[in-house]
This record gives structure tokens, C-alpha cells and sequence, in this order.
């Protein structure tokens, strides 16, 4: 009986030993997994398994005021992101770029969504900017936004820009430089400055709507034909569009004529007249100041996390047609732009290069600007 009891209790000793041995070759689960939704890093350890990627855990996008199609474009970004990555997108509405540029330098914001002229300026430390933003680079470029600059009430009798001299016109909207130059660019098409009016101070789109709807101006900028809020102001109170220095679609079949240009590029280069379909405020063919919309995003955020918030709007752009009508054009096709005045981030141009988006002349103007 002793024998027997040393035997069996040997041979449990074997199996016990032989099954460690097994499972001490195999890796565990979390040595061998990567965060969800991140890029393969290249870093190995010394097992030679890949290193899962760090990314940052939140980031702030930084849009103009609730009710604005930028703000809307930016909640379909941070649903995205926040659905399809490790990170978490908050969005966080301002004035204008002018006050959130300064955030976008201490960290504060991380991405953007923002003309291609204001982020030009903010990049180049021109115009409103006495220093250069070089911090921010460009992530993609989305559709050409079409501005409402001279809206009026439909029940004011007036039908064209130049009859505005003497009128009460909303300005400065809080600072925001662009918005001041649309004003400004739209005056000088029909030969009138700011000065031929009288200029109302105002906080930002929201009180201009009100001030509109109060009588107490006469003239105002709407954003787009597609602002959320200025849609809701037409069907209120009915309101009408005035077309960029009183021109027809069939006045810029042949090209926009030159002194028209000539104003537009004196107060918002990079603009140009189009004509403006039937959408949202605009109810007939209609010639307004328009120039691209992009994203920006911060050097702070490195190449993986760039990468993988590109990833995630490359598989699901298609969701942001739901959100307004600018993402329709938000679509790989428009990208990548080869005509860009500020550098496109590392991690975006990795991005691109993959899915065969980045061309020879994306390279080139990416050079060039970089050095």
C-alpha cells in the first residue's frame, strides 16, 4: 500500500510538472494586445512583441458658437472619435478663432474646426495675430463654405447691397476678424466702406440674430446658407440674402470680374464668389463670398494620436452627412487639398500616404512650407 501511495503520488508530481511547462511557453493575453482602435507601434520589446501604442486619453475641439455649422461639424468630429478610439472628444464653442488660438498653444485645444483663411492667419501671425501660431497644422480639408455676409429682413424692402448706405449694419461680432472682413469685403463690392453705414458692435451670431429679429439693425452676417440657427431665424421672422456685390450667377459665368475679386482678396484672401445653390436660407441661385472649411490640429498631439483620429474619420465620414449638410463634402476625395498655405501634421500625412490619398503635389507644397 506504501508503494502504491509513493508511485501515484509521483506521477502526479509528473503531470503537474509537465502541465507548467506548457503553460509557461504560451504568452498571456495582455502581453500580446495593443489598445483598441491605435496604430501598431514599431517599438518591440525584448521578447519581440509589439509595444502597445500610448495615446492621449482626451482632446478639446475648438468651434465657433453653439448653433453655427462649425459647431455642428464638430459634434459629428467628437462623436467619431469618441466612438471609434481610445479618446474621449469634447467639444468647446467660442466666438472665433481669435480667442481660442491662445488655448490651442498652452494645450488647452487640440483640434479645430476653422476657415482655411483664419487658420492661415493664425499660422502666418497676420492680419489680427502679432504672432505666429505655428503650433497648428492642418488635419484635412473638408467643403467650401458659402457666407450669407449681407442678410436682411425679407419684410425690409431691401433687395440689394448698395442700398445699405445709411444703414444700420451688425460689426465686430466680438472680435472675430473674419466675420468683420466678410462685412467689410461685401461693402467694398458695391463701393462702400463701413463708414457710409453705421456700424452696430455686436457679441457674436447669436446676438445678431436677436438684434436682426429686434429691429435694431438693419443689416447682418448669417454664417452660411446652412447655419442651424440662421435657418431657424428664416423660418421666425423670414429673412433674405443679399448676393456678394449684387451680382448674378450669370455676371461670373465667364469668371468673377476683377474688381470684385480685388476686394475679396484685399479683406479675405483665399475667398472667391460662387454661386450658391437653393439651401437653407438661400431661396434662389445665389452669388456669395466662399472659401474652404478644414480641421486643424496641434503639433502637441503626436503622430500616432493624429493618425488614429484620422483613421477613424477616414472609416466613418460618411456619418457626418446626417450631421449637416457641409459634411457631404467632408469625403476622402477633399481631403487632401494641393493648393494648402499651412503644413498638414506628420500623423495625417503617414494617414494619407497609406490609403493613397497624399500626392506629388501635396509633397511639394508640404515642403516648401516646412522649410
Amino acid at each position: 500500500m506504501y508503494k502504491k501511495t509513493i508511485a501515484l503520488m509521483a506521477a502526479l508530481a509528473m503531470v503537474l510538472f509537465c502541465l507548467g511547462g506548457c503553460s509557461s511557453s504560451s504568452p498571456s493575453p495582455s502581453s500580446s494586445s495593443s489598445a483598441a482602435g491605435a496604430p501598431a507601434s514599431n517599438a518591440s520589446s525584448g521578447s519581440g512583441e509589439a509595444a502597445p501604442v500610448e495615446l492621449v486619453q482626451s482632446v478639446n475641439i475648438a468651434t465657433q458658437a453653439v448653433g453655427t455649422s462649425y459647431y455642428a461639424m464638430g459634434t459629428g468630429i467628437a462623436k467619431i472619435v469618441t466612438e471609434n478610439t481610445p479618446i474621449q472628444a469634447t467639444i468647446l464653442p467660442y466666438a472665433g478663432p481669435d480667442a481660442w488660438m491662445p488655448e490651442l498653444r498652452d494645450g488647452t485645444i487640440t483640434l479645430e474646426v476653422i476657415s482655411a483663411i483664419d487658420m492661415y492667419w493664425a499660422y502666418s501671425g497676420t492680419v489680427n495675430y502679432t504672432e505666429p501660431y505655428d503650433e497648428t497644422r492642418l488635419l484635412l480639408s473638408g467643403n467650401w463654405s458659402n457666407h450669407c455676409t449681407m442678410t436682411v429682413l425679407e419684410s425690409s424692402g431691401i433687395t440689394q447691397a448698395k442700398d445699405l448706405k445709411g444703414k444700420r449694419i451688425g460689426y465686430e461680432y466680438g472680435g472675430n476678424k473674419l466675420t468683420v472682413n466678410l462685412v467689410d469685403a461685401a461693402l467694398a463690392a458695391v463701393g462702400l466702406t463701413i463708414d457710409d453705414c453705421v456700424a452696430v458692435p455686436l457679441a457674436d451670431l447669436s446676438s445678431a440674430q436677436r438684434a436682426l429679429q429686434e429691429r435694431r439693425v438693419d443689416a447682418i452676417f448669417t454664417g452660411s446658407s446652412t447655419t442651424p440657427s440662421s435657418v431657424q431665424l428664416d423660418e421666425s421672422i423670414g429673412i433674405r440674402v443679399l448676393p456678394l456685390g449684387d451680382l448674378t450667377p450669370a455676371d461670373i459665368a465667364n469668371g468673377v470680374p476683377k474688381e470684385i475679386q480685388e476686394a475679396l482678396n484685399q479683406y479675405v484672401p483665399g475667398a472667391t464668389a460662387r454661386v450658391c445653390p437653393v439651401s437653407g436660407t438661400v431661396k434662389e441661385e445665389t452669388v456669395l463670398t466662399s472659401y474652404p472649411i478644414q480641421m486643424g490640429v496641434s503639433t502637441r498631439l503626436s503622430e500616432d494620436d493624429v493618425y488614429t483620429i484620422m483613421k477613424a474619420i477616414y472609416d466613418h465620414y460618411k456619418e457626418l452627412a446626417d450631421v449637416h449638410a457641409w459634411g457631404l463634402e467632408w469625403i476622402p476625395e477633399n481631403f487632401v487639398i494641393e493648393n494648402f498655405s499651412v503644413p498638414y501634421h506628420d500623423g495625417a500625412v503617414k494617414f494619407y500616404k497609406e490609403v493613397g490619398l497624399w500626392t506629388d503635389a501635396a509633397e511639394a507644397t508640404q515642403a516648401a512650407l516646412l522649410s
